[in-house]
């Protein structure tokens, strides 16, 4: 008897210890969040045939793996709580929540992290921490020949140190959902900056257009190993570049930055009027070396500081009395430099920039801050540098970003993820797409992308938040075409025509000199509007600016109509931005008020109006809003007459 009681015990002991260990995909870990109130998709990989144990929130779920080892099982809808242990046979997930889970998509703008907009709210941000907002940022991956089953994801917290990893406009949105709904927010990023929307489709949306028919008859699209040997060849070009420079400018960059170097023979500058850069057709790539003096008081002598150098195009290694107190490799990030203690001294100190320019002219970005920050006081920075060359270079070799192609970051970062349950979707581009190509077709493949996703979360009305491009550039005095412009109004059209689909507009939230504006606070605010309104079905709050719907001749006057639910006018004896055209095609601003909930443009052109624009331009004035203060989307309308003409208008593309 006990011997068979032995042998039993035996058996079970075995059964147990040879139970597969299954695979998850990437996107389960440790602090991740599920979405609640919807049955809760889990699934992943094991031995053909292996019995899969699921065992969460005191239930246990069973299934079995398929011939070739998939499986899958959907878990009763849950309501927000936790934590909880996720067990799926002997592979046990800690720390888990259910809440509200948001997909962010795009580029750099949905990428831009919290340590990047620490000037505007590092008192906000460093005495925040919530354990219930959860993140996770998709591994950088790509694939071209076939959609991809896993990915590369982490999840964590909202504490101090995490948290200035995470994307910006995703921190806020997730700490203003946290606040209003009181449950679990869990963010998965799935971004890559300076990609265009073509990455992020699938090749079924693609191929029906005939460029990238061609595109997909390439190596790229039947040899997986085709971007490692470009890659490779290309890195091998750039490394050449990078070493004859280094060597060219060797012996200057040995004397150059030290603070007993003699440079009265260098030649003073504006860094910010003068030409030291040559032109846009002929720009002087190299490196370039500035110096400037500083005078510190004896009070402030050898205390910590922080050096602001603007922005710089494109990589810099800048030095304080000949010790280097900061380097960057690439020309959008701001500039800030922590001087150590004891680096400066009472009376003057030398500041000396190298400069690396690759591609392009080099650049000191007006209108940043260039200043010496010391207990408290500011002291800023000359505009007038001593200049002098280290060498001259050719453009560095051009090479492709793979990240940029058609269909690769859809395969790799978003196909992965389209079992796992969401509550909407935020998305985030447009800025890569704004040339005459891109910006043409941009409407058409953002409907198509929306369709598709939508389609791989099967999900008909999931909810998608366009955020329509913000305000960046020099401000025109005259009417003029704009790769921006045509790419916000393809995002206007796009989230008319598709349910459950809207817009939150950054038209007035962005900055002249920075393609990146910090302002992602009140951005996600009016992600948070759109949210509330599309997932959780608040129709009647006004969730965004005012929506023009029609514009319409009437005894000499254009009238522009808003559509109803985005909230009434505020009121306005005169606005800007907004500009006419005849039949002619050639716009002109006019002069405009608001009245009630209309806008009223008095017509005393010659010919008859044909096409009324608003905000048309890379950086325009916003002057239409709401009285909720969310301001209008630009626009591009047909103006109708009630008596009837025979008008064409040629609109440039």
């Amino acid at each position: 008897m006990k011997k068979n009681i032995y042998i039993i015990w035996c058996l079970l002991l075995y059964a147990i210890s040879t139970q597969a260990e299954v695979k998850l995909p990437g996107i389960f870990s440790d602090r991740m969040v599920l979405q609640r109130e919807t049955p809760i998709p889990i699934w992943g990989w094991a031995e053909p045939k292996e019995t899969i144990v699921v065992d969460f929130n005191g239930k246990q779920y069973k299934t079995r793996a398929s011939k070739t080892g998939e499986w899958s099982i959907n878990l009763p809808e849950h309501k927000a709580g936790g934590p909880y242990e996720l067990k799926i046979n002997q592979t046990s997930i800690q720390d888990v929540y259910v809440g509200d889970v948001y997909l962010c998509s795009g580029q750099s703008n949905m990428e831009l992290t919290v340590k990047r907009v620490m000037d505007k709210y590092k008192d906000e941000i460093m005495s925040y921490e919530n354990n219930l907002i959860r993140y996770t940022k998709t591994k950088y991956a790509y694939n071209f020949i076939a959609p991809q089953e896993n990915s590369e994801n982490e999840w964590k917290t909202c504490n101090r140190k995490d948290a200035l990893d995470f994307a910006a406009l995703c921190y806020f949105f997730a700490k203003e959902m946290q606040a209003e709904k009181e449950v679990a927010i869990g963010i998965i990023n799935s971004s890559w900056g300076g990609t265009k929307i073509a990455s992020w489709s699938t090749r079924q949306s693609l191929e029906k257009y005939e460029n990238f028919k061609e595109k997909f008859r390439s190596s790229q699209y039947s040899n997986p190993d085709y971007p490692d040997s470009v890659k490779n060849a290309q890195q091998a070009q750039v490394s050449q570049w990078h070493q004859r420079q280094a060597a060219d400018d060797l012996g200057n960059k040995e004397k150059w930055i030290h603070e007993s170097f003699d440079a009265s023979d260098w030649e003073e500058i504006d860094v910010f009027n003068s030409n030291w850069g040559g032109s846009r057709n002929s720009p002087l790539n190299g490196v370039h070396y500035f110096r400037q003096k500083i005078s510190i008081p004896e009070s402030l002598a050898g205390q910590k500081a922080t050096l602001r150098v603007g922005t710089l195009k494109d990589s810099d290694a800048t030095y304080i009395n000949g010790v280097c107190v900061g380097r960057t490799s690439y020309q959008y990030p701001p500039r800030i430099y922590q001087v150590p203690a004891g680096t400066l001294r009472a009376g003057e100190n030398e500041i000396v920039i190298r400069l690396v320019s690759s591609a392009g002219c080099p650049e000191f970005v007006k209108g940043k801050p260039y200043q010496l920050e010391i207990a408290g006081r500011t002291l800023p920075l000359a505009a007038i540098w001593k200049h002098k060359m280290g060498c001259t270079m050719e453009r560095i070799p051009s090479t492709i970003g793979f990240q940029n192609e058609p269909t690769g970051l859809y395969n790799s970062m978003i196909h992965p993820l389209r079992n796992y349950g969401i509550r909407g979707i935020i998305w985030y581009q447009g800025e890569s797409d704004t040339g005459p190509q891109g910006s043409k077709l941009y409407e058409s493949h953002l409907i198509d992308l929306i369709n598709d996703w939508r389609t791989q979360w099967n999900n008909k009305n999931l909810p998608f938040i366009i955020v329509q491009l913000a305000n960046y550039q020099q401000r025109s005095k005259v009417p003029v075409e704009s790769g921006n412009a045509r790419v916000r109004e393809a995002q206007r059209k796009a989230s008319l025509q598709l349910k459950n689909s809207g817009l939150a507009t950054a038209i007035d939230l962005g900055e002249s000199n920075d393609i990146h504006p910090l302002n992602k606070k009140d951005l996600a605010h009016r992600c948070v509007l759109q949210m509330n309104k599309l997932a959780f079905g608040k129709k009647n709050i006004v969730a965004e600016g005012p929506m023009a719907e029609s514009a319409e001749l009437k005894d000499g006057r254009i009238i522009v109509s808003f559509m109803q639910g985005t909230g009434t006018l505020k009121q306005a004896e005169s606005l800007e931005g907004i500009a006419v055209a005849a039949n002619d095609g050639k716009y002109k601003f006019v002069k405009a008020y608001t009245e009630g909930n209309t806008v009223i443009v008095k017509w005393d052109g010659k010919g008859i109006p044909a096409s009324i624009r608003y905000a048309w331009e890379n950086n325009p004035p916003s002057s239409i809003y709401n009285t909720e203060g969310l301001p209008a989307s630009s626009f591009q309308l047909p103006v109708v007459s009630k008596v009837k003409y025979s008008v064409t208008v040629r609109t440039p593309l």
